[in-house]
Formats: structure tokens, C-alpha cells, sequence
């Protein structure tokens, strides 16, 4: 599916609520049209009434033309709502697939750097470690005495 030709599903609804209308119309449209030639045809002689039935016969017959076309608009519609949505969710698939590879990235490169200060200073990467424990410590500890007293 070509993304320039995707629809929103609010276009979608509205071409779909157009077809609809277009529909309705045509048909109430054909239904004067039909009871006209239908009053005609009672008020003519008997000579024009076989005209009368062949222009009934013509008008039931573009009538069901128009009637497939707006059906085929509609089915039209339709599968262009089920590809925008198969492209929308295929994008939002994409979109967390690239996020969670980024993030990925970003944890190993910031592994790679921990690394490498461990192995430039030694010394003071233990003192941190320890200093970071006893601050962890001295929160927990500070939190299951703040839960005993309740």
C-alpha cells in the first residue's frame, strides 16, 4: 500500500456517510422518477403505454447500475479501512520494535562505559559501589522501622 494514498478513518467514515447519502438520494431520485412514469403510463393511450414500459424498463435498469456502483464504492471504502488500519498498526509495530532497540543501545553503551571505568579506576568504582550500598541500606533499614511502627 502506498503511504501518500493512506486515509485517515475519519476520511474513511466521511466518504463512507457520503456513498450512503448519495445512495439514498439516487434511490429517491429513481422512486419519483418510476411513480411519474408509472402516472404517465396510466394516463397515455394504449399506444404509448408500451413506451411507457420500455422507459420503466430503462430506468429499473439504471437504477440497479447505480445501485452496484454505490456498492462497489462502498466495498471500495472498506478496504481502504482495513489498509490504513493494517498500516497504522504495522507503523505502531515498527515505531516500539525501533524503541526498544534504541533503548537497548543506550543500556549496552552505557554497560560498555561503566566498564571502562571500573577498569580505569578501580579504586574509586569500589568506593562508589560501597557508598551506593550503604545509602541503599540506610533507606531499607529506615523504611522496615518506619513500617514497624504502624
Amino acid at each position: 500500500m502506498n503511504a501518500d494514498n493512506v486515509k485517515s478513518p475519519s476520511q474513511l467514515a466521511d466518504e463512507a456517510r457520503g456513498t450512503a447519502g448519495d445512495a439514498i438520494d439516487t434511490a429517491r431520485n429513481f422512486a419519483q422518477a418510476s411513480r411519474a412514469v408509472g402516472d404517465d403510463a396510466l394516463n397515455s393511450v394504449k399506444d404509448s403505454l408500451k413506451d411507457s414500459a420500455d422507459d420503466a424498463k430503462a430506468l429499473g435498469q439504471d437504477a440497479a447500475y447505480t445501485a452496484r456502483s454505490y456498492a462497489r464504492d462502498a466495498k471500495q471504502t472498506g478496504k481502504d479501512a482495513i489498509d490504513t488500519g493494517r498500516a497504522y498498526a504495522r507503523d505502531a509495530v515498527n515505531a516500539a520494535g525501533k524503541k526498544v532497540s534504541d533503548i537497548k543501545e543506550q543500556l549496552t553503551t552505557a554497560r560498555k562505559q561503566s566498564e571502562q571505568y571500573i577498569m580505569d579506576q578501580p579504586v574509586r568504582a569500589t568506593l562508589i559501589a560501597a557508598a551506593g550500598g550503604a545509602v541503599l541500606t540506610a533507606l531499607l533499614v529506615s523504611f522496615m522501622r518506619g513500617s514497624d511502627r504502624r
